[in-house]
């Protein structure tokens, strides 16, 4: 019997916040502190590009504001990639490693500010993916110099994803103006309808 605390979505298992495994996570000093408390709906864009241009099995991926890390979840069990989630708070990796064994496939997981990031860390990726996660003005320059920074230790696809918060939009023109990017609308109907941007930078 299918379990009603559990959503399936482009062939990954979700726990909701109801599930007993979740709810446990989320209680008292361990609940997750910067917004890693829900799937935020911009992954589903990304993934749905990614339905369209498929990464090769060989491709490395780091996934930054990883939150509940589904986006390298899916990765990892879509195109067999290796992949490692990227998150500030600490108290998301847990989420990370459920999500994972529930769709049983392994993601590694990093503690890090993403402008913190390790230069030598950065070069053994080829793709770098983020949905949400410039939602605060103070985030667009870090961000920013994340991106610049991935690029430069040979990263080969930046993929960002947003409804269109003007702070992400900020960041857009800023890429468009000094890294070739291409800012792109977005629509999705898949888990749900759904509308946004893609910034895209290539290598």
């Amino acid at each position: 019997m299918a379990d009603k605390n559990i959503s399936k979505v482009r062939g990954l298992k979700i726990l909701k916040k109801r599930h007993k495994a979740i709810r446990a996570l989320m209680r008292g000093e361990n609940a997750p502190e910067i917004h890693g408390d829900k799937v935020w709906f911009s992954s589903y864009f990304i993934m749905e590009y990614l339905e369209d241009n498929p990464l090769p099995k060989k491709a490395k991926v780091l996934e930054i504001g990883a939150g509940w890390g589904l986006l390298s979840i899916w990765c990892a069990k879509k195109f067999g990639n290796k992949c490692l989630a990227v998150d500030a708070d600490k108290h998301v990796m847990p989420f990370v490693d459920l999500h994972a064994k529930e769709n049983k496939v392994k993601v590694d997981t990093l503690v890090s500010k993403y402008e913190d990031i390790p230069a030598d860390t950065l070069a053994k990726y080829d793709v770098m993916l983020g949905g949400d996660i410039c939602f605060w003005e103070s985030l667009v320059n870090p961000l920013y110099k994340t991106i610049k920074g991935a690029l430069d230790n040979g990263v080969k696809t930046v993929v960002i994803a947003d409804p269109g918060r003007s702070t992400f939009l900020k960041l857009a023109k800023k890429c468009q103006r000094n890294l070739n990017a291409i800012l792109v609308s977005y629509a999705i109907i898949d888990p749900n309808a759904y509308d946004g941007y893609l910034l895209i930078i290539k290598r």
